[in-house]
């Protein structure tokens, strides 16, 4: 869902502010000193409306330097009215470029001009622009309470367009808190409140949301009938890059309902639309989602033509080379798909050599890792082979890069907020001092309404103060916690690089054993007349090394699952016993967390100990214990289960690896979707393919950004045992459209 919380209250904001400049040139005596005129009001009125003009067409940085100017005139002329308005508009410009680290300075400057000139616009507003603020950092909850509050003190009694635009980002904030029935209570209230003014703009962005909340719900045909009027609205007004969006979102309901026919038709006129605005970046995602759907119904080639649409508007027309490098791997899967190995391999090269230019990592690591795969299905092993070292290379150079640089962050976030604070309490105590002045003049010149209004300033100042050292607390804790994880996650790190010499250790014996046993075999072959006795020590041998290879992945996982798990539960008892004595309650969650982990190493031993007994070695016996999984995991949190097996598979055998990695990167799946996916359904479908074990696991849920989540090590983890059973796991996922995990692997012959 997105929210149409910006351009609103922007518009609204200013014609009411005109009107306040035009009837109220002056302040009263707290003002007395003013100098501005009602030309001066005129004045303020244009500029800032040209400042939303340019703020309209993405141009921040104009927008941002007409606010600032007005502010300083208003401060200069003593304006406060217009000073908080223009503060407004700051804070407003700066949410939409996502810098928030001054928009609360300047919302609660105006919230506290508005609480001093007891106007209810500007108080209203500046509610509402805190509660945006609190939005954009996912403190739902709260940017509700400010919402209301915006409300309750104005907004409700106004009944115009920012009213309709806060009920929909009350809306907007109970979807992102899961809570969807009351998303479309609030969303229903703004449009009905469009409705009642006329705002056939506001109407259309509202039906799309309620038809995004209601798909999100998992009420994917119930959506339609308002994606459709939506639809029908901007087709009236002309909104051409609005019609973009809804068709599109109209077509990925179409691709959960599987009627592609459908989606690929709403697709298409999407992209007619995106194509007629002219806006190259929403040109650029329709392209991607027509390759996106295309590459499911099975139509690669039509898919690559639309890739290289998009990356020749990355070429030309959008400086993005970290997109530009990923369409590029985009790309070169698809050739590989039609086999078209040369495409592939041009496409690879030209990912590899962007990405190195600009440094990329995370693009490099999965060059790496879709190379490998793709020179494994040509059963070109050395090249595979070599892509997949570079992979892991990259791979924990970024792990390490990520650990070093948010220590950085950590202190660096530290200090400049230290400076900070200490310029904002100089600020304040020097108005306090000011204010003292100007109390003392009043009480001499026995005016006690001006001397109490002075007082009353005060005291919002000082409990501004005292707020602010109660956040200084808090961020104070939030550091010292942030910097014990981070140091938790350098003790992980160096674990990790030992496992890693261990591991090509075991490469270079391997390399010397397969070395031995071809000498061995040109021995035997020579020394016929010991051929039998030969035979036996070769037997004997391979008898020994499947014994120690059991040994070595029980020792493995003994390390990575419970090894891991005891240094956590050791750091949690050391910080437990130093809050012991000072924080009883911050120690009892502590403990709570070493009792958590405690329970977790007691289902990794279960795990290990079921993966290694014999009689569990057919797949019958795997589902089980997945449906005993599944019950005490989805089921207990009333999330439906539907599992699809297909008969011939349960007598197939599993070995003993084999059913511990294909149990774990199952298991990682399903906790994944218990705890983050926010589903009311998920399928898991068992079969066969050829010579070849399926598993799909999807779900309803909210989705992700895969790009942006390949750092996790849960799916990092899952990706390298799909590596170690010779298969391959393909994770897709549409925020808000839910999420599938699908594994393929060789069956044991």
């Amino acid at each position: 869902m997105t929210t149409a919380g910006k351009t609103g209250p922007r518009l609204f904001s200013l014609l009411l502010g005109l009107l306040c400049f035009l009837i109220a040139p002056c302040e009263g005596k707290a003002q007395s000193q003013s100098s501005y005129t009602v030309h001066d009001s005129l004045r303020i009125f244009e500029i800032l409306d040209r400042s939303d003009k340019h703020a309209n067409v993405s141009e921040y940085d104009t927008a941002l330097s007409l606010a600032t100017q007005m502010l300083n005139f208003c401060i200069q002329k003593k304006f406060l009215r217009g000073e908080a308005h223009s503060r407004i508009k700051i804070a407003d410009f700066l949410l939409a470029r996502k810098q928030l680290k001054n928009v609360a300075y300047h919302d609660s400057l105006s919230l506290l001009a508005g609480l001093q000139l007891k106007d209810s616009l500007l108080i209203g507003l500046s509610y509402y622009q805190l509660g945006l603020l609190a939005s954009y950092q996912q403190r739902f909850t709260e940017a509700n309470e400010l919402f209301n509050k915006a409300l309750d003190i104005h907004f409700e009694k106004a009944q115009g367009t920012t009213t309709a635009v806060i009920y929909n980002d009350i809306g907007y904030t109970y979807g992102q808190m899961g809570n969807l029935e009351k998303s479309l209570d609030w969303l229903m209230k703004a449009l009905r409140l469009y409705d009642v003014i006329g705002d056939q703009w506001g109407m259309a962005q509202t039906l799309n949301n309620i038809a995004t909340t209601l798909n999100d719900a998992g009420r994917q045909k119930e959506s339609l009938p308002y994606f459709n009027r939506s639809i029908e609205i901007r087709e009236k007004i002309g909104n051409k890059m609005g019609l973009s969006f809804t068709y599109n979102n109209a077509a990925q309901v179409y691709m959960t309902l599987d009627s592609l026919d459908k989606a690929e038709d709403y697709q298409r006129k999407g992209l007619y639309y995106a194509e007629m605005s002219g806006e190259v970046r929403n040109m650029m995602h329709s392209y991607l989602t027509m390759a996106l759907l295309l590459n499911r119904r099975k139509k690669n080639a039509e898919a690559l033509e639309f890739e290289k649409k998009a990356i020749e508007l990355l070429e030309t027309k959008i400086d993005d080379p970290a997109q530009l490098s990923r369409r590029y791997i985009a790309a070169a899967i698809l050739s590989g798909a039609i086999k078209d190995s040369i495409g592939a391999e041009q496409y690879f090269k030209k990912a590899q050599d962007l990405s190195l230019a600009i440094n990329n990592k995370f693009n490099l690591r999965d060059i790496n890792l879709h190379k490998a795969i793709f020179y494994k299905n040509y059963k070109d092993f050395y090249n595979a082979y070599e892509s997949y070292k570079a992979y892991i290379v990259y791979r924990d150079s970024i792990v390490n890069s990520e650990t070093l640089a948010k220590i950085a962050d950590i202190e660096t976030k530290y200090e400049t907020e230290k400076k900070d604070r200490a310029i904002q309490q100089l600020n304040a105590e020097q108005k306090i001092k000011q204010l003292e002045l100007e109390k003392q003049k009043a009480i001499i010149a026995r005016n006690m309404l001006e001397a109490k209004r002075k007082q009353d300033e005060i005291d919002l100042l000082v409990r501004s103060a005292e707020l602010q050292e109660l956040r200084i607390k808090q961020q104070d804790e939030e550091l010292e916690k942030s910097l014990l994880l981070a140091q938790t996650k350098e003790q992980q790190l160096k674990l990790a690089e030992k496992e890693k010499l261990l591991k090509e250790e075991q490469l270079q014996n391997q390399k010397q054993l397969r070395n031995g046993l071809i000498a061995g075999t040109i021995l035997i072959i020579i020394l016929a007349v010991v051929l039998f006795n030969r035979f036996q020590l070769k037997k004997k041998l391979e008898q020994q090394k499947a014994l120690q290879q059991v040994r070595n992945n029980i020792a493995k996982d003994l390390h990575d699952e419970i090894g891991s798990t005891l240094t956590s539960i050791n750091i949690l008892s050391k910080v437990s016993r130093k809050s012991l004595e000072k924080d009883l309650a911050k120690s009892s969650v502590y403990i709570d967390k070493i009792t958590e982990q405690s329970q977790n190493i007691q289902q990794a031993m279960s795990d290990i100990v079921w993966a290694i007994r014999p009689d569990n070695d057919l797949m019958e016996n795997m589902l089980v214990r997945m449906r005993e999984y599944v019950s005490h995991t989805l089921e207990l949190k009333n999330i439906n289960t539907r599992f699809e097996v297909s008969g011939g598979i349960l007598q197939l055998p599993l070995a003993m690896q084999q059913r511990r990695d294909l149990f774990l990167i199952f298991k990682e799946a399903i906790n994944n979707a218990a705890k983050y996916s926010g589903a009311e359904q998920v399928t898991i479908q068992l079969g066969r393919q050829d010579d070849q074990i399926q598993l799909v696991i999807k779900d309803n849920g909210v989705g992700f950004d895969t790009g942006r989540t390949t750092s996790s090590s849960g799916l990092k983890n899952m990706h390298e045992r799909a590596a170690a059973l010779g298969g391959n796991l393909t994770i897709r996922s549409i925020p808000g459209k839910g999420t599938q995990i699908s594994l393929l692997f060789p069956a044991v012959a």
